[in-house]
């Protein structure tokens, strides 16, 4: 792991990489992004850096016992926390405490890890918060959420922010060809749904049902804009909302196809489509849907996404977005 080799994101990787070359990287950071965007591979990269023996030009050299251990997830002074069922627990918090306040087992730095941080119980970041109010200074902690606004202020504070940005579609898909093997076709589509997130890329291409959803989803986009009954339209997702992150997922898929006519319609060239292999679908699905029907439809998909992101029933939000689109 290399910060060179960061997919997107490239200027907050160099400067973390800078301040751990400088020795002057902060006891805190908090991560910040979506799922896939590489918050644990920049996390580790960082451990990797500060505890390797031979570092080169702040990057990790990647061979040495240190780089090595980190890499396989059994340095003793790397600790790694995520969610026990739901949410991160006090008690989880309270048992690592002991050794962040220890002299370091197996070199100069000790270094936390927290995962989906933002599920944190508020006992539980209540306890971190003590930890980052009297760091030890071989201590450095990671944060990595999804949702910052969920994190206590007082956290936030003691904590340096790296948001990460979706990365570019064609970096993914350079990177899934050219580091991973991927061919190309099968690159420019898993990169295409990937929404700028390059692990949820190769979580796709990894998921044998990823092709199937991606017909229903299109199935589901073309019975947006036609005439049919809403216990139709219904039985059509039956197999796409069994949770909260498949239905986003699927939605997220539905709006590609919706982004694909605007993009058409507004005579965008080929090269900017995300569906390129269904371009004799899209020519058709445009002559029946007008520019306002397709903004229209966005605006409700959207809606429906934030809903069911804040917990709303997800039947309930995707019948009350099919009813606003035939309004």
């Amino acid at each position: 792991m290399k910060f060179s080799e960061f997919v997107g994101n490239r200027d907050s990787a160099a400067r973390l990489k800078d301040r751990i070359r400088q020795g002057t990287s902060f006891h805190a950071y908090l991560i910040d992004g979506p799922d896939g965007i590489g918050k644990r591979r920049l996390a580790y990269t960082a451990a990797q850096a500060k505890m390797c023996e031979d570092p080169r030009d702040g990057e990790p050299c990647g061979e040495c016992p240190a780089c090595k251990k980190v890499m396989g997830g059994n340095h003793a002074d790397l600790h790694y926390i995520t969610t026990d069922g739901s949410s991160i627990k006090d008690e989880q918090i309270e048992g690592i405490q002991g050794i962040l306040f220890s002299k370091p087992f197996d070199g100069d730095n000790t270094i936390l890890i927290i995962d989906k941080a933002d599920t944190m119980t508020p006992r539980a970041q209540n306890r971190l918060l003590k930890t980052l109010e009297e760091p030890a200074p071989t201590v450095s902690v990671f944060l990595l959420t999804e949702k910052r606004s969920d994190i206590l202020p007082t956290i936030l504070s003691r904590s340096v922010g790296i948001r990460l940005k979706p990365a570019e579609t064609e970096e993914i898909r350079t990177f899934l060809v050219e580091e991973k093997g991927i061919p190309e076709k099968e690159a420019e589509l898993a990169a295409a749904y990937a929404g700028g997130c390059p692990g949820k890329a190769v979580r796709l291409l990894q998921d044998e049902d990823f092709r199937q959803r991606r017909e229903r989803s299109i199935t589901c986009a073309e019975a947006l804009a036609e005439a049919g009954s809403l216990p139709e339209f219904m039985k059509t997702l039956e197999e796409d909302l069994t949770d909260k992150d498949s239905s986003l997922e699927f939605l997220d898929m539905v709006v590609l196809w919706y982004r694909d006519l605007l993009l058409l319609d507004l005579g965008a060239g080929s090269e900017k489509i995300m569906n390129q292999d269904k371009m004799a679908e899209l020519a058709r699905a445009g002559e029946r849907v007008s520019r306002k029907q397709i903004l229209q439809t966005l605006e409700e998909l959207e809606k429906a996404k934030n809903d069911i992101w804040m917990n709303a029933n997800k039947g309930y939000a995707i019948r009350n977005m099919f009813l606003k689109i035939r309004g």
